[in-house]
């Protein structure tokens, strides 16, 4: 068994293990007289999850919340752009990816003595990443340990050893225990209180849901059905002729000719209600059911005890249109008891503010019941304490990537059967509660689950970890990551490694060496050079600076990198797996290398604002509205945006890019009261233009925390703004200590400064398609003057062999 390593299985306790866990670890320490050398780092999948925890606990503590004024606290937290920690703080609960940036640069992890790992079931690519270097850390400490007891004390006092705990209620113990050699995996099964589950046959049955065969839900045909055909030929053309006739035959041909092919007639006893079979045979599983989700909700409302209903859907989609559908009620208007309403309706998801996330975890008002409408978010990262039901459609949303076609894509799915266990779990916490699946129970019990999702490191692009592996030093690339828990394919990392190539991220194919050479004087790392020293200027080749190691327990941040590494950056370096000084930067930006080149880029040409537009709108989406309705009166709209005399960057251009640049300045300026603007201003900008007003606002938060981390990268140096706050939140982000709120809304006003030297082209639409050119390459094609004006366009391809081709919502063409 391999000593240092724990695994925790454990269902919902009276006390999250989340919270629990980690001051048990440290008051055994204080018991045993080592509390003031210890420190736990607790690992969270996403920002609000590790505030939210540090809060809880430091409440559990008795103590007062990180960052709060008063006496020290021992818990603390650190954030992208954002951390409470001091010389007291004895708890850090931080991202994985936080976490991350202090092994780039701290190897062996000094002065941490406990690694706590948290939903490590989610399998993302940080988690795993993370998982690898703990393991290859624990032998490094094992090692040091031995050989300072070899060596007598002789050499100065061992390392403490280092204990790491992974926990999930719904670990793959043996998959755990067998990747560090058999360590042991407590299980604590139980929760506060029971949950019943209810499948959608039975909420079918409790709501009295009939589905209608021409619903959205519900499938149809390709061809006549028999019956149509029969009462096509004795009706006719009458349409109410056809409709009085078709009623008489009921929906029994749903059910002797099922459309769904899941629905089993043998699974269902005549007992089950007509009605019920009827909806099994002809609904489409895969398809969200607003009407089911709208009747199972009042049914919920009018015969459930006081409590939160907690709603998973898959994402901000379909979260946004089943808002918009519940408060269009009386009951679900959020207007209050004295207008009516019952509900409170609440969404929930990582691009809601801070402020509206936390206003899903407190109590709603008295006398209305909270509903909350949440992503996966809600499964595990949070948990809101007063839901007695939880609404499972049992899907969600996850990245998928095709190496051979080199795409990646956001793809729609069924969770895994311990996904959905978990989201069963949110439920019972003040009361026995129930959970309402809109999937069926043969889905689940009959193996139409996954038992566990498919890890994330198997099914998206690698680029961005490829430049964390080679800023690390970590060695060759295809050998790290074939010692990962699940590797990815090789031809994935072949693809990752060709992509940074045609980015530039790694230094060019040298001329061979020696191998003496190689051996005898291996390639040290490039020295990081200092950024800019005047304010104002914009970091050219320069590399900044790796940040000093922290001074205090409960500080992550980013101390230099480790002389012990030179080995394997030689054998990397013999293979040109070595970054560029422009790799270099990106590994430093939490977004795909493509957009951190056209940040790089945007910068160095003065076009920074509108690139980072660009940045955050491909990276997240874009604003543009396509009503079916008034499709034509919406492409017009953003038509007009080009015109030649429109005004803004876009006139007379023809480019979707600069489209969307156009559009973001119109509503930032009409919601900008430093021009004279308002919010209703801005909203009635996005109504006119046919703009998403939500997205929007998502993609301004995006474009501060883009800004923050290039002024944190020492990309840019703006007057009067800290540069080097600390490690990010994404691999190689930056911010930390220091950066938070504050630094959001600097950036918010030095980004669009039109005077800064990041901006003096920002206005010119060549400069900003030529930073397009220069990070998109080789994905960019021109269409051929001898086009036909009325066909097809051709296409000069840079990329040949690739395909080009126009995208079909494409306003220019």
């Amino acid at each position: 068994m391999r000593p240092g390593v724990l695994g925790f299985a454990g269902q919902d306790q009276p006390r999250r293990t989340s919270s629990s866990v980690p001051q048990y670890l440290l008051e055994d320490a204080i018991a045993s007289g080592s509390g003031a050398t210890t420190h736990v780092v607790v690992t969270q999948p996403r920002r609000i999850a590790a505030i939210s925890v540090a809060e809880r606990v430091a409440d559990e503590r008795g103590e007062p919340a990180p960052g709060s004024p008063g006496p020290a606290s021992t818990t603390g937290y650190h954030v992208r752009l954002g951390a409470a920690v001091t010389r007291h703080t004895r708890l850090t609960f931080c991202t994985t990816g936080i976490l991350l940036r202090r092994l780039a640069g701290d190897p062996s992890l000094k002065g941490v003595t406990h690694v706590v790992v948290d939903e490590v079931h989610e399998r993302s690519l940080q988690s795993d990443f993370l998982i690898a270097l703990l393991r290859d850390l624990l032998a490094a400490r094992r090692a040091e340990r031995e050989a300072a007891a070899a060596a007598g004390g002789g050499g100065g006092p061992p390392p403490p050893q280092l204990k790491v705990v992974l926990m999930s209620a719904t670990l793959d113990a043996k998959l755990f225990a067998n990747y560090f050699g058999g360590c042991p995996v407590l299980h604590a099964a139980g929760r506060t209180f029971p949950v019943s589950r209810m499948f959608l046959e039975d909420v079918y049955e409790v709501t009295g849901y009939r589905l209608a065969s021409d619903a959205p839900a519900a499938l149809r045909r390709h061809g006549p059905s028999t019956a149509h055909q029969y009462t096509q030929s004795v009706v006719g053309g009458s349409r109410a002729a056809r409709d009085l006739v078709s009623r008489g035959f009921g929906d029994d041909e749903a059910l002797s000719a099922p459309l769904n092919p899941d629905y089993d007639p043998e699974a269902y006893s005549t007992d089950v209600p007509v009605f019920v079979r009827r909806n099994l045979a002809r609904v489409d599983e895969h398809r969200i059911d607003y009407d089911l989700l709208e009747a199972l909700l009042g049914h919920i409302d009018a015969a459930s005890e006081p409590g939160a209903v907690l709603v998973f859907l898959p994402g901000i989609g379909e979260i946004n249109m089943l808002y918009d559908r519940l408060t269009a009620q009386r009951a679900f208007s959020n207007k209050g008891a004295a207008a009516g309403a019952r509900c409170v309706v609440l969404p929930l998801h990582s691009a809601v503010p801070p402020a509206g996330q936390r206003a899903a975890l407190r109590p709603p008002p008295a006398g209305l019941r909270k509903v909350v409408l949440a992503t996966n978010i809600a499964e595990t990262s949070l948990t809101i304490e007063d839901v007695v039901a939880v609404v499972d459609t049992g899907r969600h949303k996850e990245r998928r990537f095709n190496p051979s076609r080199a795409m990646s894509m956001l793809v729609e799915d069924w969770v895994s059967a311990a996904s959905a266990q978990q989201r069963a779990g949110r439920a019972g916490r003040v009361r026995p509660g129930v959970c309402y699946a809109t999937y069926t129970r043969r889905r689940f019990e009959g193996g139409g689950m996954r038992r566990y999702g498919a890890p994330e490191i198997t099914r998206v692009p690698l680029e961005e970890l490829v430049l964390q592996i080679l800023l690390m030093g970590l060695g060759p690339v295809s050998e790290f990551l074939a010692r990962v828990l699940e590797p990815p394919q090789p031809r994935a990392v072949t693809a990752a490694l060709e992509v940074l190539k045609q980015v530039g991220a790694l230094e060019p194919p040298a001329p061979p060496a020696s191998s003496a050479a190689l051996t005898t004087a291996p390639q040290q790392p490039q020295q990081l050079q200092p950024p800019p020293q005047q304010p104002g200027q914009v970091a050219a080749q320069p590399l900044p600076q790796p940040l000093p190691q922290a001074q205090t327990p409960g500080q992550v941040a980013m101390p230099q990198t480790s002389a012990s590494l030179a080995a394997a950056a030689a054998l990397a370096a013999a293979r040109r797996e070595v970054l560029s000084p422009l790799g270099r930067h990106l590994a430093l930006l939490p977004v795909a290398p493509r957009l951190g080149k056209l940040l790089v880029v945007g910068a160095l040409l003065g076009c920074l604002a509108p690139a980072v537009t660009i940045a955050a709108a491909m990276s997240h989406k874009s604003p543009f509205l396509t009503p079916t309705e008034d499709r034509g009166e919406a492409e017009r709209a953003r038509r007009a945006l080009a015109a030649p005399g429109a005004g803004g960057i876009a006139a007379g251009q023809q480019s979707d890019h600069l489209l969307l640049v156009a559009a973001y300045e119109l509503w930032r300026i009409a919601g900008s009261s430093k021009y004279g603007g308002s919010a209703r201003a801005a909203a009635a900008c996005a109504k006119k233009h046919f703009l998403h007003g939500q997205t929007l606002e998502q993609l301004a938060e995006m474009r501060c925390q883009l800004a923050a981390m290039l002024a944190d990268a020492r990309l840019v140096q703006p007057a009067g703004v800290k540069s080097g706050g600390g490690g990010g939140d994404e691999f190689g982000g930056g911010g930390g200590g220091g950066h938070g709120k504050g630094a959001l809304a600097a950036a918010g006003q030095w980004l669009d400064d039109p005077l800064a030297p990041w901006n003096r082209h920002a206005r010119d639409p060549v400069m900003v398609k030529a930073a397009l050119a220069a990070a998109l390459s080789p994905a960019v094609a021109v269409m051929c003057e001898d086009s036909s004006p009325t066909g097809p366009p051709r296409w000069a391809d840079a990329a040949p062999g690739a395909g080009a081709g126009e995208e079909p919502s494409c306003a220019v063409l």
